[in-house]
């Protein structure tokens, strides 16, 4: 199953590069919030599979159109699959190659299982508690072993978005803070994974459960200390 998902989210990634250029741009509730016929293909692709494997479990996509429906019903489900399709569209419509695909395995509303894939590096991090945190380019897996704690005294290197960062100017003018500029919130948690990063922090209280459902249990998995459903 492990495998059969991580094959996904790279098959998923793999048509979101094919779909890059002239894709379609559309807009959700707000002119900020922007989907693309990327986002939506990869979503059938990742929920159609994902249904077919695991025809008990719910599913629940951010872009499925009954998604806010779909949120109320899992309480009823053990087994719950949150799936961000693009994470970081914005990113993705620029081109910049900051955007992930995400999915995520919720058990008894606890994150167990990520999978976190990058198409523009071809880099695939996966994990939960107790099963570790592990890292695959191309065929070669490797374990991310567990970080070394922070030291209190030394500068943070914080992972923040731009709406944070534009909104709260005032960390950026903070002596004991270096900040980290990545898109997606998959590759903010993998960057910290990688340790180009040591806090991931999001002040809009904006975040969904498909946001940090699959970096939160690869996170748990490499022992870093991760926030609660609250």
């Amino acid at each position: 199953d492990i495998e059969i998902i991580g094959r996904l989210a790279e098959q998923a990634g793999e048509l979101a590069i094919s779909m890059r250029e002239g894709v379609d741009i559309s807009h959700k509730e707000t002119l900020d919030d922007k989907v693309t016929s990327a986002d939506r293909a990869l979503s059938t692709l990742i929920t159609t599979a994902i249904k077919k494997r695991f025809p008990s479990d719910c599913v629940i996509s951010e872009e499925d159109d009954e998604h806010i429906h779909s949120l109320k019903q899992s309480a009823s489900h053990t087994r719950v699959w949150l799936i961000d399709p693009i994470d970081g569209t914005q990113n993705y419509i620029l081109g910049d190659g900051q955007y992930c695909v995400m999915i995520g395995l919720v058990i008894d509303m606890h994150p167990v299982f990520g999978w976190v894939y990058e198409p523009h590096t071809n880099i695939l991090y996966f994990g939960g508690p107790n099963f570790g945190a592990y890292r695959r380019s191309g065929n070669k897996v490797e374990r991310i072993e567990n970080l070394e704690a922070l030291d209190p005294t030394a500068k943070a290197r914080l992972a923040m978005g731009s709406r944070d960062r534009k909104k709260h100017y005032w960390i950026d003018k903070l002596a004991v803070v270096d900040l980290v500029k990545v898109g997606s919130i998959g590759l903010k948690v993998a960057r910290i994974l990688e340790r180009e990063a040591d806090v991931f922090a999001h002040l809009s209280c904006k975040l969904k459960t498909w946001d940090t459902a699959g970096p939160a249990a690869i996170a748990l998995g490499a022992g870093l200390e991760v926030g609660g459903m609250d």
